[in-house]
């Protein structure tokens, strides 16, 4: 453990049912850091349990005029003059600027208050908004360095609602490091943004398997299918409800863990699509203690995610640690997870139809064998574990050369 304070940056962890990875992340993060500092955008819901030495604070942006954003304006708007030039609504980027500056005042004498500004690691979660106040900050030398990760929404720019993020090279000019948690993230800044390819690395997220590991397979003749996503549109969870109608001589036990709104959608079509072969147990949000014991004590045969698009899915990290194959839709980063050996990668266009061939070629293959399941496991110990993956995150980001 160094001597630095850790200032992590968040959606809204602590709060709400999100960024679950978190809770894993940060337990390494506390004990590389003396001190971690948790600054949500947002805090709704009661906070999750911490270790002893991470605190939260919340910040009040409140209280923004066009006079008080004038104040904040410095070079570091050089590298947003394009964003504005782009824009559709030339007024609405005047004043989104403005009002970062203003944020970025803020923050920066939160930090001065709080005595965050000297021996502090700066680190926002997600390479968004929060990256842009850094950014200024940072411009200003009023902080040495700040890192953040890139995980989906916030680096492929054509999910953005205007085709690309705002403020992008401004962050990236000041970002110290840019970890990327897939190499296809990887592959994307280099393409699109080579003079910062010295800043970007790969650095995968993982999840830990705190059980021993038994390769049971399933014995029942039913088979157990399971998914876990929020229920929006880009999951596509109404693929698995078209995939699992073309399938009419196998008895099948489909459980999906996750709560969103389209729920009572799914649901209908579930009632109206599927065979009396078929099934379906949507059971809404669960807490993920109750997702691994249904994964350890049931030995579902197929986990299955057909996003329309990705980062590289925790969720099928965590199916892979119980040795579940996986049929996944080849989007982001999901080629890196998703194989010959952990199961079957498919098409993002795939058609119902192809889905269902894909789940019965796993249930034929993989499901029902302890050697396949135990590759399977061995896959995501070598890749995907938690404590290699985060002690090595950690080790890097706390060590004082780089501080």
């Amino acid at each position: 453990m160094n001597n630095y304070t850790l200032c992590l940056y968040t959606a809204q962890f602590p709060y709400g049912l999100g960024e679950q990875f978190i809770e894993t992340e940060i337990t390494y993060l506390a004990q590389a850091f003396e001190r971690v500092v948790i600054i949500p955008a947002a805090a709704e819901g009661t906070p999750r349990p911490l270790p002893a030495n991470v605190e939260v604070r919340m910040i009040d942006y409140s209280g923004y005029s066009t006079v008080k954003g004038l104040r904040y304006v410095g070079f570091w708007i050089r590298h947003c003059i394009n964003d504005v030039r782009r824009s559709t609504n030339k007024r609405l980027a005047i004043s989104t600027l403005l009002r970062v500056g203003y944020q970025a005042s803020v923050l920066h004498s939160f930090l001065k208050s709080n005595q965050l500004l000297g021996k502090a690691l700066h680190y926002t979660y997600w390479f968004n908004e929060q990256s842009t106040l850094l950014a200024i900050i940072k411009e200003k030398k009023m902080i040495d360095r700040f890192i953040s990760r890139a995980h989906g929404f916030d680096l492929y720019e054509e999910r953005n609602f205007f085709g690309y993020i705002p403020f992008r090279k401004l962050q990236l000019h000041y970002v110290s490091k840019l970890y990327l948690i897939a190499a296809d993230g990887l592959d994307y800044m280099q393409e699109k943004y080579p003079a910062y390819k010295n800043k970007y690395e790969v650095s995968h997220l993982g999840v830990e398997q705190k059980h021993p590991f038994e390769a049971k397979v399933n014995h029942s003749d039913t088979y157990t299918l399971v998914s876990c996503s929020r229920m929006v549109d880009i999951k596509r969870v109404y693929l698995i409800v078209e995939a699992l109608a073309q399938i009419k001589n196998i008895p099948i036990h489909w459980v999906h863990f996750g709560n969103g709104p389209l729920f009572a959608e799914i649901k209908r079509l579930s009632q109206k699509l599927l065979p009396l072969s078929i099934e379906a147990e949507l059971k809404g949000h669960v807490d993920n203690i109750e997702i691994f014991n249904y994964y350890r004590n049931c030995q579902p045969d197929c986990f299955i995610n057909v996003s329309s698009t990705e980062g590289l899915p925790v969720s099928i990290m965590e199916a892979l640690s119980f040795g579940i194959p996986v049929v996944a839709t080849n989007v982001g980063g999901t080629s890196e997870i998703v194989n010959n050996l952990t199961g079957k990668l498919i098409p993002s266009d795939s058609s119902g139809t192809f889905i269902a061939n894909a789940i019965i070629n796993i249930f034929k293959t993989h499901s029902r064998s302890s050697k396949q399941r135990s590759k399977i496991r061995d896959f995501w110990h070598q890749n995907f574990n938690a404590r290699n993956n985060y002690s090595t995150f950690t080790s890097i980001i706390s060590n004082e050369k780089t501080l």
